[in-house]
């Protein structure tokens, strides 16, 4: 996978936590994954969620994941991230046995807002494809706030210090990311996803999933 142009400027951290809350989109820059399957993968810590959010939002529970599979080179990190609601820490190079779609979500950010409804949407019309989020660095009350007002109930992770970013190399979000059976990432979907048909035709191209409408 070619690595693309990367975003150079420097800017506050307050300045760019604003950047990508009023864009939302992804740079030039493409995703990489990890070098080395053989890694030691990484757990990420963190203070459990609100017991009333979590029960308000009424989360689909966290995917149980394979602890023992390698990571492929090709595939996620090995990152393994907390729940945001009931269910294990989820191993991201452990999602095997089912294609899945993974989205790259904050409350903060706009173009994330309106990609939620149409991941919830395709969570719950098919079995076929599996869909989990990965909240980046919100608070996870504010996150399950915005869950349970959207209606959005499929599973999502806490990223809470951001380390997908550098495992990942992602400038910006929203981001999807199509992963087969095996593990394998077959697509990388950088611009904010707009449609349900769309997704749908993402999902089918590069999972060999039909999903009706």
């Amino acid at each position: 996978m070619s690595v693309a142009r990367r975003l150079t400027t420097v800017v506050p951290l307050a300045a760019a936590v604003i950047v990508l809350a009023a864009c939302g989109a992804v740079g030039d820059a493409g995703v990489r994954v990890p070098t080395s399957a053989a890694s030691d993968p990484v757990a990420i810590p963190s203070d459990p969620a609100p017991a009333d959010l979590v029960a308000a939002a009424k989360l689909a529970a966290c995917p149980t994941t394979d602890t023992t599979v390698a990571a492929r080179t090709d595939g996620l990190p090995d990152l393994t991230l907390p729940c945001l609601g009931n269910g294990p820490a989820v191993r991201l190079a452990g999602l095997r046995g089912k294609p899945t779609v993974v989205n790259l979500w904050a409350s903060w950010c706009e173009p994330c807002r309106d990609e939620l409804p149409l991941l919830a949407a395709l969570s719950a019309s098919t079995t076929g494809v599996r869909v989990i989020g990965i909240d980046i660095a919100t608070r996870p009350d504010q996150a399950l706030s915005l869950l349970a007002e959207t209606g959005v109930h499929y599973a999502s992770v806490r990223d809470d210090g951001a380390v997908t970013k550098s495992a990942l190399h992602w400038t910006g979000i929203p981001m999807t990311l199509f992963v087969d059976a095996d593990g394998l990432v077959t697509h990388v979907e950088r611009p904010p996803i707009v449609s349900a048909d769309q997704l749908r035709s993402l999902v089918s191209l590069h999972l060999g999933v039909t999903v009706s409408p």
